[in-house]
């Protein structure tokens, strides 16, 4: 890029400037930006800020002018990397907090406003994008402030999410994170202003808000680093219309242009639409400021993602579920015509996918979002990653056949609800996955609608184009086949699963040798030291691999890792977010590694240095993720690990703490899905009844306590009405994936069933998993996720379980089912697909939502069962 600047760039031009002032200074390096610390420099945890706002091009130029004035004031301030890293930044959908922010300054905080001002002076009349979360120093400057985190550690709540905090000098608390607006805390003063910060900052302004003189806006429906997009009533007439606004300088490219091109383009493009039925039409397109507005008609307030996802897809008119007006065939005849209608004008779409079509109030598609649209052989780059063709990500010449391909890849969302798999860089590899997915339903040759979406996908363009025509013409023929060739799936054999495993686990070591080494501390948010998402957990499931060369190396480097990961996060006590989890991976770590290996690991650690809670002390919640009914189960573990009777004592605690609370029920634990999902937070296993049923029947029959276990059997009682009826609703066709997962819906409702069986010793329970195990299994077509918590890993491990318990063949079936679906949900070959996207600073390494827990899923497989990471109820020795 013109004026770009690599990472070593940008180190030396530091340096020189250093050298130049004769000032040491210390750099810290990540993978986004280069931290500068001059001697002297104070950094505190929380406090007013500066940024700098520059255009992708002119960072080095920028950096010449204000480097030099920052060295000379003793400020400490971090720099983008790289124009590269300045460029990601710029995008407006990568961060979009964080648009505009090339240099972020620390100065003392009585000499924030001098800084901020001289800042302003040296850069005025230089355009930038805006800093959305800021407010600006001056209006012809590009230097912001606001009042945020500088040095501040993350932190876990209490329910184990990680949250980063700002505190006031009385305690008070305000969300640390940048936002797409601006907010203030109550006790901090704005030292340009003067002005406090407002009580209210939470709430949006309940006026109307009047754009380009016509348009009085009501209702939000995207706020977004590129622009807003809103609804609105054109007071002139009273009509519906959309205004959708396109920032200044972000995403722009060498060339300069920037967003507002696509505002632009789509203006010209819909005037030479004007007419086609399907197309929401154009109105009008104006300035304010430096940003530009397009306006077009309102044809409706569902996209067909989110139809799909509130009245569920989109069957073939033959399936048993179909409805009038409401299948496949129906949305593929009006879509084809649209798209054939806008290729008779010239114009190429471009960009196809489920959000940019709108499901109107009557049931019809229109098409909406054309500002990657092509006429006249003028067309922008770009695409929607899993619908749009290779062949516009390789910026090959755009064809009519690009479009028509998304329609099929659109068409095989609507039809099967499950987005499109998009895991390596392989750019046609998620028109390939949906063929499979397509053969793995409908068999090598399908005829009928799904027949076209194959053509559609076939890449043939003769009959790409032949199947678009008999889509618009409504020629549905069953009898026709498809003559496309469709990907097999490979069979589940266990020569498969083998390798898999295997593969999974080169996977998984590969990955955490990174976290160990290649990720800088600081990025590291998403790899702290708690089971769930953290070191505890990838360390749980290598610890069931110390047969593998290298493996108990890790685990050993796992261990000080985790525990300084925990101080950097703050975690609190929980069992699978906290520190008690991290406990137990200690302790079972030093227990199953070598005598050397353990004093390597943790060098630091005493015999007993777990730590036991104080009598006084009152859990938060009472949930098994991070509450009351984990930490009781965990301390039980912790008993068996190291003998210290204390952790009883704390198991007891815990379960009075559960007991003394009512159960959770929809009214005080109300989930974020409607109605219609499926899902019950308040029922599931994490955060709801399922999991405090865990904790009353193993504490309660360990603490051989007679009223914990009547607690645990009243409440197993509920949970046995709550899950036949979720049971039931899982056949509805607006059931969500989610329904069927570990952590909120039935696979977790199983295991806790399994578990109150077991401890309760009444079938009534085991009779009541295997109903809902059931269910459960019906969901597995409906997956999209291949992870332990919310996916299919935590599924098949629930049938395992299940299988181990009952000896019932089906349910291992029923596990190699999973296998297949994940398969069809997979990228890469057979014997070593990828499931997840390789990224180990963001969780792709994790037991919860990564390949730590899918690893187990295959590994228990491989071997009939085996333990589970913190799976309390077969792990304790206890005698019934």
């Amino acid at each position: 890029m013109n004026g770009g600047l690599s990472p070593q760039d940008v180190e030396h031009l530091i340096r020189k400037h250093a050298a130049q002032a004769g000032v040491e200074i210390g750099l810290k390096e990540g993978t986004t930006w280069l931290g500068v610390r001059p001697p002297g420099a104070r950094v505190m945890e929380q406090g007013w800020k500066l940024h700098i706002s520059s255009r992708t091009g002119a960072l080095a130029e920028t950096a010449e002018v204000i480097v030099p004035a920052l060295l000379a004031e003793g400020c400490a301030f971090k720099m983008a990397g790289s124009t590269d890293a300045l460029a990601r930044l710029n995008d407006g959908t990568t961060t979009p907090s964080s648009i505009g922010k090339a240099f972020t300054v620390y100065p003392d905080q009585d000499r924030v406003r001098a800084v901020g001002l001289m800042l302003a002076h040296l850069l005025r009349g230089r355009a930038a994008p805006r800093v959305l979360s800021d407010r600006r120093v001056a209006a012809d400057a590009p230097v912001y402030y606001r009042y945020g985190p500088i040095d501040k550690p993350w932190g876990a709540d209490a329910q184990g999410k990680l949250v980063m905090t700002l505190t006031g000098p009385d305690g008070e608390e305000f969300p640390a994170l940048a936002t797409l607006r601006y907010r203030q805390p109550t006790w901090a003063v704005d030292p340009f202003t003067g002005e406090p910060g407002a009580r209210d900052w939470e709430r949006s302004p309940n006026h109307s808000t009047r754009l380009g003189d016509h348009y009085e806006v009501d209702a939000g429906i995207v706020h977004a680093g590129r622009g807003d997009v809103m609804r609105a009533v054109d007071v002139r007439d009273g009509s519906r219309v959309i205004v959708k606004q396109s920032r200044a300088l972000v995403d722009e490219g060498e060339d300069g242009v920037d967003t507002r091109l696509r505002v632009r383009n789509e203006r010209r493009v819909l005037a030479v639409l004007e007419g086609v039925d399907g197309v929401a039409g154009y109105v009008d397109h104006f300035r304010a400021g430096t940003d530009e507005f397009l306006v077009t008609r309102d044809v409706g307030r569902s996209n067909l993602a989110d139809d799909v996802m509130e009245n569920g897809r989109y069957p073939a008119a033959a399936a048993p579920e179909a409805v009038p007006g409401r299948t496949l065939e129906q949305l593929a005849r009006q879509m084809a015509t649209i798209i054939l209608a806008v290729h008779e004008r010239g114009v190429l779409i471009r960009d196809l996918n489920p959000r940019n079509v709108v499901v109107a109030p009557d049931g019809s598609a229109k098409l909406i979002d054309l500002g990657l649209a092509g006429h006249n052989g003028l067309y922008l780059p770009g695409g929607t990653s899993g619908y749009s063709s290779a062949r516009q990500f390789r910026h090959q010449d755009a064809t009519t056949g690009d479009d028509l391909l998304a329609l099929g890849t659109t068409l095989c969302y609507a039809w099967s609800a499950l987005p499109a798999v998009v895991l390596s860089r392989d750019v046609d590899e998620p028109r390939r996955i949906a063929l499979r997915m397509i053969r793995a339903r409908c068999g090598e040759a399908p005829g009928g609608v799904l027949g076209l979406i194959c053509d559609l996908l076939s890449m043939d363009d003769d009959r790409v184009q032949e199947a678009a025509r008999r889509m618009a013409a409504g020629h549905f023929s069953a009898a026709r086949r498809t003559r496309t060739a469709l990907p097999a799936s490979a069979p589940v054999t266990d020569a498969l699963i083998d390798e898999i495993g295997a593969n999974l686990l080169s996977d998984l070591t590969n990955q955490t040798r990174r976290i160990l080494t290649e990720v800088p501390r600081t990025e590291q948010v998403g790899v702290d030291g708690c089971v769930y998402r953290g070191g505890a957990g990838i360390g749980l499931e290598l610890l069931e691999h110390l047969e593998t060369p290298g493996v108990s190396d890790l685990v050993a480097d796992l261990v000080p890792f985790s525990r300084r990961g925990a101080e950097v996060v703050r975690l609190g006590p929980g069992l699978w977010t906290g520190r008690t989890g991290l406990d137990v991976f200690r302790l079972t770590a030093a227990r199953r590694l070598t005598p050397g290996v353990v004093a390597r690991a943790d060098p630091e650690a005493k015999p007993c240095d777990v730590e036991i809670l104080d009598h006084d002390w009152k859990p938060e919640y009472s949930d098994l993720i991070s509450g009351a009914s984990g930490i009781g189960l965990g301390h039980l573990l912790l008993r068996d690990l190291d003998g210290r009777p204390e952790h009883l004592d704390t198991a007891r605690l815990c379960a009075e703490h559960v007991l003394a609370n009512t159960m959770p029920d929809p009214g005080s634990e109300p989930g974020l899905l409607g109605d219609t999902s499926g899902v019950e937070i308040s029922a599931a296993r994490g955060h709801g009844l399922a999991g405090t049923v865990d904790a009353l029947a193993v504490i309660g029959t360990h603490l051989a306590d007679d009223t914990i276990l009547i607690g645990a059997d009243e409440r197993a009682r509920e949970l046995v009405r709550r899950a036949d009826r979720l049971a039931a609703q899982s056949v509805r066709p607006t059931t969500a994936p989610l329904a069927a997962s570990w952590c909120q819906g039935l696979a977790g409702i199983v295991t806790s069933l399994l578990t109150a069986g077991e401890y309760l010793n009444d079938s009534t329970y085991t009779d009541a998993a295997r109903r809902t195990a059931d269910a459960c299994i019906a969901l597995i077509p409906r997956m999209d996720k291949p992870t332990q918590c919310c996916g299919l890993s935590g599924i098949g491990n629930m049938l395992i379980d299940i299988a181990g318990r009952d000896g019932d063949e089906r349910y291992r079936e029923a596990a190699r089912a999973v296998v297949a679906q994940l398969l069809v949900r997979s990228a890469g070959p057979a014997g070593h697909p990828v499931f997840v996207r390789d990224h180990p600073g963001e969780y792709s390494a994790s037991w919860a939502y990564g390949v730590a827990g899918i690893l187990s899923f295959f590994r228990r497989l491989s071997r009939g069962g085996g333990p589970m990471a913190l799976a309390v109820s077969s792990s304790l020795s206890c005698v019934h």
